[in-house]
């Protein structure tokens, strides 16, 4: 059980990691709907 305590603290760094990555995607998602209303 002890170990799980060890691996808090890498699985807080995924976790951050992981919500980068969505704030990115969302705002990429952002800009190609921007590109997407402007061509038509």
């Amino acid at each position: 059980m002890e170990y799980i305590g060890l691996l808090a603290p890498i699985a807080f760094v995924f976790s951050l990691s992981a919500l980068a990555q969505i704030a990115a995607l969302k705002k990429e998602i952002a800009e190609l709907r921007k590109e997407k209303e402007s061509a038509r």
